[in-house]
């Protein structure tokens, strides 16, 4: 029966469905006892506190007081407070408004770096970067990544957006053929997911290479567009 009431709450909250404050908690009960009826624990907290905010920042010994509460649950909810506090108190997302920004940015992620990496920056409309998504072979040389694992990660992150980024570990930043074969394919990608491709960035030894700031962003994203693909697709 628990099993069963636990699985709905899960679907709920996967479907995006409303939730009740009591739910809520208790979603976060689930983890401090796997196999126990959480509900009465989550009415008891939500009747001594008026607010799950309340009971995320009560102290550990009044959580304590609850009954059903004991001390690793109060500490749980005491972690699961601090948490939230980080989250509303700093704001932990970088942000590239321009490509200056963004090579800086590339700069202190790939500096150093003994393989070579690739990276997308998803972005969020207000040109903050909302996911980081890596891959590597840990090959000095070449990094591979499939189509399809990029569809998903739009599909999943659905940016504004997209940068990416990789590094070439022995040799100039200079687009090879395949980086250019890269960049088409993403913005093939990202214009039928409907995603903006902002540019791709070489980090390499002897700087950095922008495909937008040299004016090669533009021809592909031309050559490579949904409206282009599909008028040259039409039977």
């Amino acid at each position: 029966m628990h099993e069963g009431h636990r699985k709905r709450l899960w679907q709920k909250l996967r479907d995006g469905d409303n939730l009740f404050e009591h739910e809520i908690l208790e979603l976060l009960l689930f983890n401090a006892y796997p196999r126990k009826n959480v509900n009465p624990v989550a009415h008891a907290l939500l009747s001594r506190f008026p607010s799950i905010n309340e009971v995320l920042n009560a102290p550990v010994e009044e959580l304590m007081l609850v009954e059903g509460v004991g001390e690793s649950v109060a500490l749980y909810l005491k972690c699961v407070g601090e948490v939230y506090r980080l989250k509303n108190d700093c704001d932990s997302f970088a942000v590239i408004n321009n490509t200056a920004e963004l090579v800086e940015f590339v700069k202190a992620r790939m500096r150093g770096k003994p393989v070579e990496v690739l990276e997308f920056y998803f972005m969020d409309k207000s040109s903050r970067v909302k996911r980081v998504c890596t891959f590597t072979d840990n090959d000095p040389g070449k990094v591979n990544v499939r189509p399809d694992e990029i569809i998903k990660l739009i599909s999943v992150c659905r940016p504004q957006g997209v940068y990416i980024a990789h590094n070439h570990t022995n040799c100039p930043c200079e687009p090879s053929a395949a980086d250019d074969n890269l960049t088409k394919k993403i913005q093939l990608i990202c214009s039928l997911n409907n995603v903006k491709l902002y540019d791709h960035v070489i980090y390499g030894p002897d700087g950095v290479f922008s495909y937008f700031m040299t004016n090669r962003l533009d021809g592909i994203a031309y050559e490579y567009s949904a409206e282009k693909f599909f008028k040259d697709n039409l039977i």
